[in-house]
């Protein structure tokens, strides 16, 4: 690189500074850039415009990435947080891509500072954990949770571990790590002599494997140094700068107070990522190529859609589909449901009432209906077409599901003093912003349980098995998952879920093996929490089964997060099998057992049949049972309830990428509805709404087909009957 290249870029930088000073921040930077979701964020709660297509960025000027602070754009906005849409006062939404905030004691670990304490574990850390990967989120859960920082090691050889803390921290730390070496325990020098003698070739690949480890671990120490500052005076080959719109996000606020949320570039790519706040301009000094610096400044850059991502206001929709012609009533009602949320929030279940539909306004309404129809699916379609181009940003688990059951109003403007209003009125007034609504785990089944599943599987019409090995609906095995409520075990006032899921062992018929296991935030789960990304309501008011199209987010525990407590709960629960004469599907018989080292506020166990339908098989449809034990509750449920789900089964492969984007990433999937909602008939015209439709098909065939629950047997002989 010539000295001509460096003065060039020592100009452009002084060039693109002075511009900022003279200009000042660069106001409403962010939400001019990417007009595109901005436009999405200005659309009401309750109804989804048509989006536009992303504007083409104005280049800035030719000389490299890391040659010259990057702005996105220079055009001045008002500073902009969240937007003020008509009815409703604007509310400041605090978002962070930093899911692991510094302490004090790693904050002085990053500026240089010296130990507190160096302590001696008298025993090479590859005796006591061989594992890098584990070694290390050992010492990382330590740390987080004392309070204090323990220096990465560069060999498995040593033994000696830097502290950071105070003196409190420090001394619980070094107890924790005494009590962490008698557990694990060290290996004596004898056995390790007959297992060389009787096993030379097995011994052999072990010191293999302990060279391997000991060069990744130094690989981890020697990347995980560019976390900290660079030292007074040091240079580097290439520099790179980016511009950073401080007044509108505060870079500290969104990846914490040492920009942790972007350790991981500082890792990958070997660079130091620093943040001068006075001139609010990211520096990157590396010592590879300027191409790698570039990238990233690129993803420093795609952070930015990340956060509008987050910060989107979620796709309300509220569609009512027309009742049939011999369900239609002129008005609507409220009656009472069920209590939800932590707060037992009352809510309103709307139905159909006064008279039915006069003769002479059969044809009107015939016309009306099918209009009624092709709105509420396009309304679907935009709102699903505008949510899919936002998320691709989004990093974390994301879940798409159609969920069936009993619709209920939370928030809804009812006019004082009246009973009823007009059906006309009641689908206008619902697309107001800040009505919200719930669809309730409840089918309204009025049959028993094995009246239930007989149900599902006599429905050959519509459904086929989900396994190629069964050929009967009848010989469908369920699957079985726990979702536990815990007190977390270091901050008692904190409330924390553990998932796990177990499947049929296809190896020994009968048994059930681990499937996965998820830590999660927050209190118990309902249908007031957090506001998801995307919900689409069907309410079908002449039925006791509406239904749901939602995108929603899982808030997972980092894995330094999980004390050794928690991994122990979570290693100790296992599958209990019930006895020849229990069927927990019929009984609701818990075969969940959990060891007693956590507080147990609360346990849901959930039973599963999955089908596929047989006019698409890649979609699966989900009768569950849920029911639900407390802490002290025998091994039979205090309450059950019966719900249905139903979703195409690549869509958890294909936002399974958005868990596993690192910061500034973007997932690969298409973001257009035709890969989501494909046709039958992959030659049909205009594919991406044909796919939508027979979606939508299938959707309303299911609707119908659960209609059949709310009868009895003896009422309706056609059980199957209404899924035609």
């Amino acid at each position: 690189m010539g000295d001509d290249y460096l003065r060039i870029r020592e100009k452009e930088n002084a060039k693109e500074w002075q511009m900022k000073e003279d200009a000042g921040v660069h106001k409403g930077n962010i939400y001019n850039y990417f007009n595109q979701y901005i436009e999405d964020d200005q659309t009401s709660e309750s109804a989804a415009e048509e989006p536009t297509l992303p504007q083409p960025r104005p280049s800035t000027s030719n000389f490299p990435a890391s040659s010259r602070p990057h702005a996105p754009t220079r055009t001045a906005l008002p500073t902009v947080i969240s937007k003020k849409l008509p009815g409703r006062p604007a509310t400041k939404r605090t978002i962070t891509l930093a899911t692991k905030k510094d302490n004090a004691a790693k904050a002085a670990w990053r500026n240089n500072k010296e130990p507190s304490k160096s302590y001696d574990i008298k025993s090479a850390l590859k005796d006591i954990e061989p594992n890098v990967a584990k070694l290390q989120r050992i010492l990382e859960e330590i740390g987080v949770r004392l309070g204090s920082f323990l220096s990465p090691q560069r060999s498995l050889n040593g033994s000696r571990l830097l502290v950071w803390g105070d003196p409190k921290q420090v001394q619980l730390t070094v107890d924790e790590l005494e009590r962490w070496r008698q557990r694990t325990g060290t290996p004596s020098s004898e056995p390790e002599s007959r297992a060389r003698d009787a096993f030379a070739k097995i011994y052999s690949t072990i010191g293999q494997t302990y060279a391997t480890d000991e060069k990744t671990a130094r690989r981890h120490a020697m990347r995980q140094r560019y976390q900290k500052k660079p030292q007074p005076g040091q240079t580097f080959k290439s520099n790179g700068y980016f511009l950073w719109p401080n007044d509108e996000i505060r870079a500290i606020d969104l990846f914490g107070p040492n920009c942790e949320a972007l350790d991981a570039l500082r890792m990958d790519y070997k660079a130091h990522v620093l943040f001068d706040e006075s001139r609010s301009v990211f520096k990157v000094h590396s010592d590879i190529e300027d191409k790698l610096v570039n990238e990233v400044i690129q993803r420093i850059e795609n952070t930015i859609k990340e956060y509008v991502a987050r910060d989107n206001r979620p796709i309300l929709v509220f569609s009512v589909e027309p009742p049939s012609l011999v369900n239609y009533r002129n008005d609507v009602q409220t009656v009472p449901g069920p209590l939800l949320g932590l707060n037992q929030t009352q809510s309103r279940i709307p139905t159909l009432c006064a008279k039915k539909l006069q003769l002479l306004s059969v044809a009107k309404w015939e016309r009306d209906a099918n209009h009624w129809n092709l709105k509420n699916e396009s309304r679907m379609y935009t709102a699903v077409h505008s949510v899919l181009k936002r998320i691709p940003y989004y990093r974390g688990h994301l879940r798409m599901r159609v969920n069936l059951g009993m619709f209920t109003l939370v928030k809804f403007q009812w006019p004082p003093g009246v009973p009823s209003v007009t059906l006309d009125k009641f689908t206008n007034d619902i697309q107001q912003a800040g009505t919200r609504g719930a669809i309730v785990r409840d089918l309204q089944a009025k049959r028993l349980p094995r009246d239930i599943l007989d149900f599902c599987n006599h429905a050959n019409n519509l459904f086929q098995p989900l396994e190629p090995t069964k050929e009967d609906l009848a010989k469908v095995l369920p699957q079985y998952s726990a979702l536990f409520y815990l007190r977390h075990p270091e901050k008692l006032e904190e409330m924390i879920e553990l998932e796990v899921s177990f499947k049929p062992n296809e190896a020994d018929p009968g048994s059930f093996e681990s499937a996965k296991a998820m830590w999660r935030r927050g209190g118990k789960p309902d249908a007031l929490s957090q506001a998801p990304p995307l919900e689409i309501f069907n309410i079908r008011l002449h039925s006791g089964i509406s239904w749901e199209l939602r995108i929603s987010t899982e808030s997972t525990l980092d894995p330094s997060r999980i004390t050794p407590q928690m991994e122990a709960f979570a290693n100790g629960v296992e599958y209990k099998h019930p006895s020849e004469n229990e069927n927990p599907a019929l009984s609701g018989f818990k075969v969940f057992t959990s060891p007693p080292n956590l507080r147990i506020l609360g346990m849901e166990q959930k039973t599963t049949f999955k089908y596929c339908l047989k006019a698409q098989p890649r979609y699966v449809f989900e009768l569950s049972r849920y029911d639900e034990y407390n802490g002290n509750s025998p091994w039979h449920p205090s309450s059950t309830q019966w719900a249905a789900s139903f979703y195409d089964r690549d869509w958890d492969d294909t936002f399974g990428e958005n868990a596993k984007l690192g910061v500034g990433e973007a997932a690969s999937w298409n973001p257009h509805i035709n890969p989501f909602f494909r046709p039958i008939d992959p030659e049909a015209k205009h594919a991406s709404e044909a796919g939508f439709k027979d979606f939508l098909s299938h959707t309303k065939a299911l609707g119908r087909f659960l209609d059949g629950l709310q009868a009895t047997p003896e009422d309706t002989g056609k059980a199957n009957g209404n899924s035609k």
